[in-house]
């Protein structure tokens, strides 16, 4: 490849053998869980939000329950997104440090905390996190009752058989989807 670099009027080209296409992300919007239909359904970002501004909703409550995998590792989005799982285990040690007795539940795929991050995953079992692993063809299943409680069913692997949890709030832990950058795509032929 060359590449013609403008910097301060002046140009200078470049010769190079990779270029490394990094156009940024963004959330996917997931329909699924009552995202958009019940106050208490939160994607992962909006739940970092309400917890960096200390927001007394979510560290006062007594369950919530962290959805993986929503919207990735599907036909449509066969990936991971390498953070998601991160994220969940994270805020899950951060909301039992405030409030010990919370309970929370992660239901996901399988955990994917990488490398040190596996400390992360002991520490958040330490505090008492349940961690139930479900399989796409048994999606959890959330209704909401009339005082906008969740009510979220799993089919748990080891015990065989469904379990129902009784959430004050969810957090859907999204895909992450590639902006749509067509004019840098017919740039490098991608």
């Amino acid at each position: 490849f060359v590449t013609v670099l403008e910097r301060d009027g002046k140009t200078e080209e470049v010769s190079h053998g990779i270029t490394v296409l990094a156009p940024g992300g963004e959330i996917f919007r997931s329909g699924e869980y009552l995202y958009g239909q019940n106050k208490n359904v939160y994607l992962w970002s909006e739940l970092s939000k309400k917890m960096s501004d200390n927001d007394s909703g979510v560290y006062n409550a007594g369950t919530a329950v962290f959805i993986q995998c929503v919207g990735s590792r599907e036909p449509e989005r066969p990936y991971c997104s390498n953070l998601c799982c991160t994220f969940a285990v994270k805020a899950a040690i951060d909301l039992k440090t405030k409030n010990p007795d919370m309970d929370i539940y992660i239901l996901n795929r399988e955990i994917r905390t990488f490398g040190e991050r596996e400390n992360l995953y002991r520490e958040a079992r330490e505090k008492g996190v349940i961690f139930i692993r479900y399989d796409v063809e048994n999606k959890p299943v959330v209704k909401s009752n009339s005082n906008d409680k969740i009510t979220v069913t799993v089919k748990d692997h080891v015990l065989g058989r469904p379990v129902s949890i009784m959430a004050d709030f969810i957090s859907l832990q999204t895909a992450i989807v590639g902006k749509s950058n067509n004019e840098l795509a017919d740039i490098f032929g991608v």
